[in-house]
């Protein structure tokens, strides 16, 4: 329409008549006996409600996109961390917080926005291409030609000239993020070693080159993607200047003028829409070795089933639960190991006893633990709790299965908060929360303060010791009242008095809860009614306290160590 535009108000201000194609296009209209000033104001707005159109259809069209790729990345993202919290601990464990980090929350962005959105903005320029060439090519068929190869030749020629280059980028700044991350999270994990070792220079200098070698990657990146830019600036005038010479050689001045016109309008268009197509090719590529670490883990979690089981409302009588276990023939090989990390391992424990695991460290006494909890699943053999698979018990029996960790993570919130950690909010009478804390020995120090349970603990438990963060956990795993607690060293930042206070909660539950122990401090199993002895992987003895010493020398010297 702009190319008629100019071609009619030329041969207007000539006083000559309109060109056969642009006598056509009014013919067509049915404007061909209107004034001149008629027929200009009308092809005029014409062309302007057309862009008018277009730019309104545009704005919709990127709202709704934009709406849509954001919702799918949000639903890639769920789906993609449901997949990854659905697989067994090693799974969890195979790579770094900050490289899972980065594949389940900025991978899924790029997948979305940047490769799919990418690729619709790369198929609406090309169609903006092919309108503007037919459009050339009804005006005059040489310049469309001359057009589609001088800028498809620049295109192509800068594509093949730098996609190697931007994607290698795109992969070396994702691993660049990474490495930042992990550094970073390694600096504040460890301050106090390495404030003791007078390393934070040392890690300061570290970051600093990753981020300085990030910084250079960002700036390469964003300099040859730009280098297009320029390149096609001066095509547009070379492409300019040699039409203007084939025009006046051929053509009359007139003609030639207006060819040169219409040359120049369509490369106001073509010449963005070639460089958008360009730095969106060049964008796809970035961005693809950018969300590699996501790919890696889509394809590695393709056959994860989904955990889909999930209760609202947790039960605090665990009704027809039996809390007994039964380990027959259990034996674990990790995938990078050749020999078992637990062996052929055959534990019957009876409902409502109190039972610990010991030996030395390396023993397989946390891998057993954790195939009990169903957190690892094993390469042969069976677990069952209550007759069921662990996975199947804690799904029937919300509640009545409780771990806690030698190392509590305390999140950012009240000490209520951290008790009811993983249900929606303090939905539950306060009484089950102030119960949990008396057994946890947590109660006394809680009622103290200002705000109670509501009481801010700080970012990671900052305003709390770490036997008060291990008191904590333990009142966590109590909550929900089980019948079933594993406590995986969890007294061990507990003086002897607070862990006797402990341990006697503890035994206080015997009958009624079946409790299984891990421990290193022996005075914490020395009343417990049976105990299992392992040694690289294997099960070399069971009974009481005095059996075990009889049976096995080096548990017998370590207890006369301790002075048992």
């Amino acid at each position: 329409m702009f190319g008629i535009l100019g071609s009619l108000t030329f041969s207007g201000i000539g006083n000559k008549q309109p060109g056969v194609r642009t006598s056509q296009i009014l013919n067509y209209f049915n404007i061909e006996s209107f004034t001149f000033q008629k027929q200009v104001a009308f092809i005029g707005l014409l062309a302007a409600s057309l862009l008018v159109l277009k730019t309104i259809f545009s704005l919709y069209l990127t709202k709704k996109t934009l709406y849509f790729l954001s919702y799918r990345s949000a639903e890639i993202s769920s789906t993609l961390t449901s997949k990854f919290l659905s697989q067994s601990l090693s799974g969890i464990n195979s790579k770094s917080i900050q490289d899972t980090t980065y594949s389940l929350i900025n991978g899924p962005s790029i997948i979305t926005t940047g490769i799919i959105g990418g690729t619709i903005s790369l198929l609406s320029d090309m169609s903006l291409l092919i309108i503007l060439l037919a459009g050339l090519f009804v005006v005059d068929t040489l310049i469309a030609i001359l057009t589609i190869i001088l800028f498809s030749t620049v295109g192509f020629g800068l594509y093949f000239l730098l996609k190697n280059k931007v994607k290698k980028f795109g992969v070396l700044e994702s691993q660049n993020s990474i490495k930042s991350a992990e550094k970073i999270n390694e600096a504040i994990s460890t301050f106090r070693e390495i404030f003791v070792k007078n390393r934070i220079s040392f890690y300061s200098a570290e970051i600093k080159k990753l981020r300085f070698t990030g910084a250079k990657l960002v700036a390469d990146n964003s300099f040859y993607q730009g280098l297009s830019k320029y390149i096609i600036e001066l095509v547009v005038i070379f492409g300019s200047i040699t039409i203007s010479a084939i025009q006046f050689s051929i053509h009359t001045a007139e003609h030639a003028i207006a060819v040169l016109g219409i040359f120049l309008a369509a490369s106001t268009r073509i010449a963005p829409a070639v460089l958008r197509m360009q730095q969106g090719f060049l964008s796809l590529l970035q961005n693809i070795g950018s969300v590699t670490p996501t790919l890696n883990l889509i394809s590695k979690l393709e056959n994860v089933s989904i955990q889909t089981t999930f209760k609202e409302i947790v039960k605090f009588e665990h009704l027809n639960f039996k809390s007994n276990i039964i380990i027959e023939d259990l034996t674990l090989i990790y995938p990078s190991k050749n020999t078992p990390a637990v062996s052929s391992v055959s534990i019957n424990i009876m409902e409502g006893s109190v039972i610990s695991i010991v030996g030395p460290s390396g023993a397989g006494k946390t891998t057993l633990v954790d195939l009990i909890l169903g957190v690892l699943n094993p390469t042969s053999g069976s677990i069952k709790i209550s007759g069921y698979s662990p996975k199947d018990a804690i799904s029937k029996w919300t509640g009545a299965i409780a771990y806690v960790p030698q190392e509590i993570s305390i999140i950012d919130g009240t000490l209520a908060e951290n008790v009811t950690m993983g249900y929606p909010g303090i939905i539950y009478s306060e009484k089950y929360i102030d119960k949990a804390l008396k057994l946890s020995k947590l109660f006394d120090f809680v009622s103290k303060l200002p705000n109670g349970i509501h009481t801010q603990v700080g970012p990671r438990g900052t305003k709390l010791s770490g036997g008060q963060k291990q008191r904590l956990g333990i009142a966590r795993a109590l909550f929900t009242q089980p019948k079933l607690i594993i406590l995986d060293e969890a007294t061990s930042s507990l003086d002897a008095i607070m862990e006797s206070d402990i341990n006697e909660s503890i035994q206080s539950m015997k009958g009624s809860t079946t409790i299984v122990i891990v421990a290193h401090r022996l005075s914490t199993v020395q009343n417990s009614d049976c105990i299992f002895y392992l040694d690289n992987g294997k099960l070399l003895a069971c009974g009481n306290f005095t059996e075990v010493r009889e049976k096995i020398p080096n548990f017998d010297k370590q207890a006369k160590l301790m002075g048992i």
